[in-house]
């Protein structure tokens, strides 16, 4: 039974439009997003894996630089791209989901991959403080999701038993690796629409409020169970 939820930040709580108008603004084709996004998730998890570890913004920029080579756009450029991730709006549901948490006696937290500093920054600009009871970033454990430990340092972080804690994410590889660490985990499908692995699908939603709604439902089906009804 959930007793704490944790956000992820970048595409589920913050829109990624922002970032997708400058590469438009500087001429790269439609999907440049997805392929630099993809790129970076494979560098951190390849730097996971081999036992290294580099701060987001550095791997944010690296992986920038090889997409714009690949695609000869001005890599001059890159910095004015970066420069977004601090211009990130929220989804229009992001604070009503999370003042539901907040209803509901969750403890509300935050995991991210991605920086400290940038992301407080879009957390104070939304005005998601007052929601939040803590700010967890891999920085923390130097190992980015979908590894382990990230997820098993919020539940320390927020003083639960990993069963306790609950994902709520609108990216597939976030959802397999919170629930590989033993998270119950909503997928928000707005972003992907079609569930990308070849494993079961976890609880799904079309959007945030809706992915509380379900882990409110789970927690009352399992007070339920432990009554006996």
């Amino acid at each position: 039974m959930a007793r704490a939820v944790i956000f992820d930040v970048m595409g589920t709580l913050f829109q990624l439009a922002p970032l997708r108008e400058r590469l438009r603004a500087m001429g790269a084709p439609d999907a440049t997003l997805e392929a630099w996004f993809g790129r970076l998730l494979h560098s951190a998890t390849s730097l996971t894996l081999a036992g290294e570890f580099r701060p987001f913004p550095e791997l944010a920029e690296t992986t920038l630089r090889t997409t714009f080579a690949q695609r000869e756009l001005d890599e001059g450029r890159c910095a004015e791209v970066l420069e977004g991730f601090g211009e990130l709006p929220p989804y229009e549901d992001a604070e009503a989901a999370l003042a539901s948490s907040r209803g509901a006696g969750l403890a509300v937290a935050v995991l991210t991959n991605g920086s400290e500093a940038n992301t407080r920054k879009l957390l104070g600009s939304a005005r998601f403080d007052d929601y939040i009871d803590a700010f967890i970033s891999v920085d923390e454990v130097r190992q980015y999701k979908p590894a382990p430990a990230p997820y098993r340092h919020a539940a320390a972080r927020l003083g639960v038993e990993i069963a306790d804690l609950a994902l709520v994410a609108a990216h597939g590889w976030d959802v397999v690796g919170a629930r590989s660490a033993g998270l119950d985990a909503v997928w928000v499908d707005r972003l992907e629409r079609r569930w990308p692995f070849p494993l079961p699908e976890p609880k799904r939603a079309s959007g945030l409020v809706e992915a509380i709604e379900l882990i409110h439902a789970s927690a009352d089906r399992a007070a339920g169970s432990t009554r006996g009804e």
